[in-house]
């Protein structure tokens, strides 16, 4: 958990600054939802493939490469700008690299947790994930903010890359508890086609899945364009920014906090839903706010992403057989971000022809209807239980 918390930090100082960054470089709403774009390519290109290769290899092995991996990414960003050399190529190209890291880490730790966990620890690990996810966003992006005015984005980036170092060092001194027997039999075709068919077979995966490509490709536009919003539409300087990305942080980690309680209630199924109703409360009034106060709408987005978050991983790991949940983790990680590549460029055009208070309205008029279908779907009417029969 240390571990993770500390990499989240830099994560989250980088999702500041890049977009800063790229705002210093060319101030253009394309190229933020380029970055984004690039950064979320990668999980559309090899998900399903990391899906596969992860259910056949070591698993912690796997999340350390990957750390080291966009440590050294972020590292020679950092000496690029250092040098005066970086441009927004350069931060496409890095975008793609920790986006494709990213993919392996992400979908191989939800893999990883049922291997080290017991099931009624699942939902808790899965909520206490988030919590550090919430607050190294509060922390991280504050942080970013104020290194930004004050030091540059050099030293940012540099942040970022020990803190992939020290995440992999933690993960290095962590010994399975219950190792997987790794089965190979079947082809990467079949295997693959096992991993979908299970997704595919289950509609309260199928539903959830769905409905989470859907509410990702409306809310990226939102990620992708905070930076510039808070800026042009709120009048906020660079600090003023990281601040209300911290205060996002702040009530994104109340939400996180009862996740599982919240689950435990109201079961996983409708606690993804009312998770996407949030989000989509919290995108309209965010569209028509004026001042810093945004940061409670944002934040109200933040916390239905925390509940959504929890209750999919969860789904997942209760619905899947363990020599499953690689494949299907990343198959569902995969149609989940499908959109988002195209959202986010298509986002940012249309924020430049529209503005982004409309483009935020849109967004969370259309989470609405998406809300509205699932509430008659079986992931309402027959929602999961945190453990025990389903």
């Amino acid at each position: 958990m240390w571990g993770q918390t500390i990499s989240l930090f830099g994560d989250y100082i980088a999702f500041v600054t890049l977009p800063l960054f790229v705002v210093r470089l060319t101030g253009s709403e394309l190229d933020l939802g380029l970055t984004t774009a690039f950064e979320t390519l990668p999980m559309l290109l090899f998900g399903l493939a990391a899906g596969v290769f992860l259910d056949r290899a070591n698993l912690r092995r796997s999340l350390i490469f990957a750390d080291f991996a966009r440590g050294t990414a972020f590292a020679l960003l950092a000496l690029a700008v250092a040098f005066d050399a970086a441009t927004v190529v350069t931060v496409f190209a890095v975008a793609f690299v920790v986006g494709s890291m990213t993919s392996i880490f992400d979908s191989g730790l939800q893999a990883y947790l049922p291997v080290a966990l017991t099931e009624e620890m699942l939902i808790t690990a899965n909520s206490r994930l988030q919590l550090a996810r919430t607050l190294a966003w509060t922390t991280g992006a504050a942080t970013g903010g104020l290194l930004m005015e004050i030091t540059g984005p050099a030293t940012a980036f540099l942040i970022n890359a020990v803190t992939f170092v020290v995440s992999a060092a933690v993960l290095l001194s962590i010994r399975d508890a219950n190792p997987r027997r790794i089965k190979s039999s079947e082809s990467p075709v079949e295997a693959l086609r096992t991993g979908l068919s299970h997704l595919w077979g289950d509609r309260r995966l199928r539903y959830a899945t769905l409905g989470a490509a859907l509410a990702n490709f409306m809310v990226i536009p939102f990620e992708a364009t905070l930076a510039l919003f808070g800026q042009e539409d709120l009048g906020l300087g660079e600090a003023g920014v990281g601040w209300l990305y911290a205060t996002q942080g702040l009530i994104g980690a109340a939400g996180a906090l009862v996740a599982d309680r919240v689950a435990k209630r109201l079961k996983l199924g409708r606690t993804f839903i009312v998770g996407l109703a949030l989000m989509g409360i919290g995108l309209v009034v965010t569209s028509i706010s004026t001042n810093f106060a945004a940061a409670l709408p944002v934040g109200l987005v933040l916390v239905g992403v925390s509940w959504v978050n929890v209750a999919l991983a969860t789904l997942r790991q209760r619905l899947t057989p363990p020599e499953l949940l690689g494949r299907v983790a990343a198959a569902s990680r995969t149609i989940a971000w499908a959109g988002m590549p195209v959202s986010g460029v298509v986002g940012g055009l249309v924020g430049e022809r529209i503005g982004l208070g409309p483009l935020y309205t849109a967004a969370g008029i259309v989470v609405g209807v998406v809300v509205a279908w699932l509430a008659t779907t079986q992931l309402w009417r027959r929602p999961v239980s945190v453990i025990g029969v389903s």
